[in-house]
């Protein structure tokens, strides 16, 4: 019997109370063996915010409750806001009112409080799914009890292990606890050691890192045997019904440590002036195949991870750095997305297919820039490859006057690059360099994706899309009122924003003491982006259609759109099947989604971590910052060389009392009238460092 969710719907309004399952399938006669199809179906409605689950098992819908299901974020600080799973405006979360609930739970939580201007406070009532199973952190022994105090500063618990694991364990050990009883208002969780870490050391903080955010560690078995038994080289058979491209000069450039290459390019400069574009992207789908160990695999892990001292690979290293990795001086199988781009930067014709390639160089984006340059020396050293970077060079600066013209916003914030010795111990931070080797690569994966995209969209044939909402209205309204104060032209926002718009006020401060402050502040309004089966369009490259095709070694979500443009290209979409890929694919693209922020976060944190290691040996020290956030409390400051981010408290502001001003992001002396905006140039004197707090204290020597 087919169990839809239009017929909970009805009994839940109908009966206008919260039901138990089988009072809804009493309701719906639903006979007694599919009443298992009505609980699973029930659970995924839960899951969703469509439903929400009580205690005693009932179900209801949220609305009648005045409850809202969605996402809990926990602060350090222990108080939480639910962001709803339907969209709109967070929930503020006070501690006392967690219920047990844990940092990344789906929850449904009750309005309590709301204030004149839109903002909520609420209690959360049940947890919907639970997003914690494993805490990391370290042992702490009291007489006949050992807890494990969680690393990760969100766990607002202790964890109390089981008996058994007393004498398994010391004091000061560092360990992964499996929780098998979680909390609530009145009681801890309990866990069971899974893994035993050991005790600190240099090379451990990384380890702790990817078990707090439960990266995985090794292969499964299953996975490893699948990849030994793919063929380390192309072979003939591979090739029927690709267009061989192996005589063209095509070549790969990455950065100077890169051991798998998605993509490689090359380029003809045809005589009406027009250039002639190919990118060629690895094959990851012809080797990877739909339900085997390397796919359910890959799937799981959702992307790549980068550490400063290795990689956590979604695919094993055999095919990553191997047969998928377009290496130089081997066949290797790729998807090629072929444009022809006029000197406007537009594409007048493309044609996407399977390819087979033989990459004639591996340039470094060093090596690429010195070429592009006129370095005598690198142009010796790859002498075939002059003519092709001059045309990509030329073709790449036509993209982005156009991408600019459009409004697409480029965030001019630096990255930091973390170097580690053997030990794993942090030697230099130094920002890194953005050459136009970068961006000559940029331009022509943007414009593969928009193309890739704009076929899928326009064929309306199931796909994944890379999409990017406009910012918040209220968090923009605030930004603009600000930028205005700093005396930057900004038109009123009657209807709904240009990234144009945007564009022009980050033009208007561009080498101004404020560039920096205004590129955090903007960064702050925008929304995350994420992957959508909808094309909603990406606001922040100002593009109506873009997607990720460029990236399958390292992102499934790259891997899965190959496949979906295999079908597309062989005619295999039809009207029995789409249906069902649009529904997969909702489930999917939200899966791929969280474990990109997942790693997102893990890579910062690893980065944060090595970046206060490193400034617990230059405690003492002068640095130039620059403040990128105010509150009451004092100054966010960030070191303008090796970036690091600390804190002054407004006690070590000695010489006024201050009072902060929110909307103008800045502490005002009441006796000097001394200003500190987010953006001043400061120089900051370190105090101190807690790593694991993960906070460093500065002192300010004098304001730039």
């Amino acid at each position: 019997m087919e169990i839809r969710e239009d017929m909970i719907f009805e009994a839940l309004h109908k009966l206008n109370k919260p039901l138990k399952a089988r009072e809804i399938a009493k309701f719906l006669g639903i006979p007694p063996e599919s009443r298992e199809l009505l609980r699973e179906k029930l659970k995924e409605m839960a899951k969703e915010g469509k439903v929400v689950k009580l205690k005693g098992a009932k179900y209801a819908l949220p609305e009648k409750l005045n409850l809202m299901v969605g996402k809990l974020c926990v602060y350090r600080n222990g108080f939480g806001f639910v962001d709803p799973l339907n969209g709109g405006k967070g929930i503020f979360v006070p501690g006392r009112n967690m219920a047990g609930a844990m940092n990344g739970d789906i929850v449904a939580v009750q309005i309590v409080k709301e204030t004149k201007d839109g903002k909520k406070e609420g209690k959360i009532v049940s947890v919907v799914e639970r997003a914690v199973r494993k805490v990391v952190g370290r042992v702490e022994k009291f007489k006949k009890h050992a807890f494990v105090v969680p690393e990760d500063k969100r766990v607002r618990y202790d964890v109390v292990l089981t008996s058994e694991d007393f004498d398994k364990v010391e004091d000061g050990d560092y360990v992964v606890a499996e929780i098998v009883s979680y909390p609530s208002e009145t009681r801890s969780p309990v866990g069971k050691v899974v893994e035993n870490l050991g005790k600190e050391g240099p090379k451990l903080d990384i380890e702790l890192i990817i078990r707090k955010y439960d990266l995985p560690v090794e292969f499964p078995p299953e996975v490893l045997e699948e990849a030994d038994r793919i063929p380390i080289e192309v072979k003939e058979e591979d090739l029927k019904g690709r267009v061989d491209l192996r005589e063209q000069l095509t070549f790969t450039i990455d950065g100077e440590t890169a051991r798998d290459f998605d993509d490689a390019v090359a380029i003809e400069k045809l005589p009406d002036g027009n250039y002639k574009l190919f990118v060629h992207i690895a094959d990851v789908t012809h080797y990877v195949k739909p339900g085997s160990a390397l796919d359910r695999e890959a799937y799981s892990r959702g992307t790549s991870v980068y550490f400063p001292d290795r990689c956590i690979p979604m695919l094993p290293e055999r095919l990553s750095n191997g047969i998928c990795s377009l290496n130089p001086a081997v066949d290797r199988l790729t998807f090629t997305c072929e444009m022809i781009i006029n000197k406007h930067g537009n594409v007048v014709d493309y044609k996407i297919y399977e390819s087979v390639i033989h990459s004639k160089a591996r340039l470094t984006y060093i090596i690429a820039q010195r070429i592009i340059d006129g370095d005598e020396e690198a142009r010796k050293k790859f002498p075939h490859v002059v003519e092709s970077l001059s045309s990509m060079y030329e073709l790449a600066q036509i993209l982005y006057k156009k991408r600019h013209k459009r409004g697409s916003i480029d965030f001019d914030l630096p990255e930091p690059v973390v170097v580690l010795n053997m030990e794993g111990e942090p030697v230099d931070i130094y920002k890194a360099d953005r050459l136009w080797s970068h961006r000559l690569i940029e331009e022509f994966m943007i414009v593969a994706n928009e193309t890739v995209a704009e076929f899928m969209f326009w064929a309306d044939y199931p796909s994944v899309y890379r999409v990017h909402e406009s910012p918040d209205r209220e968090k923009l309204s605030e930004f603009l009122n600000f930028v205005r104060s700093l005396g930057v032209r900004t038109p009123n926002i009657k209807n709904d924003i240009q990234p144009k718009i945007l564009q022009k006020i980050l033009e208007q401060v561009e080498g101004k003491p404020e560039e920096k402050l205004v590129n955090y502040l903007m960064l702050r309004t925008m929304a995350r982006a994420k992957y959508s089966p909808d094309n909603i369009g990406h606001f922040g490259l100002a593009s109506t259609c873009y997607t990720h095709f460029t990236s399958p070694i390292r992102r499934y979500a790259d891997l899965q759109l190959h496949r979906l443009l295999k079908m597309a290209l062989k005619g295999e979409f039809n009207a029995d099947n789409i249906p069902l890929w649009e529904e997969k694919l909702e489930k999917v693209c939200k899966h791929i989604t969280e474990r990109s922020i997942n790693a997102d976060e893990a890579e910062r944190d690893v980065v944060q971590l090595k970046q206060l290691q490193y400034a617990a040996k230059h405690i003492g020290e002068v640095f130039e910052g620059i403040i990128t956030g105010v509150n009451e409390q004092g100054l966010f400051v960030e070191t303008v060389e090796s970036l690091i981010p600390g804190f002054v408290h407004v006690s070590a502001l000695k010489n006024d009392y201050y009072l902060c001003i929110p909307k103008q992001y800045c502490l005002i002396g009441e006796r000097t009238r001394t200003i500190f905006r987010i953006g001043d140039r400061v120089l900051v004197k370190l105090v101190a460092v807690d790593i694991e707090g993960r906070k460093a204290e500065f002192e300010i020597v004098k304001k730039l």
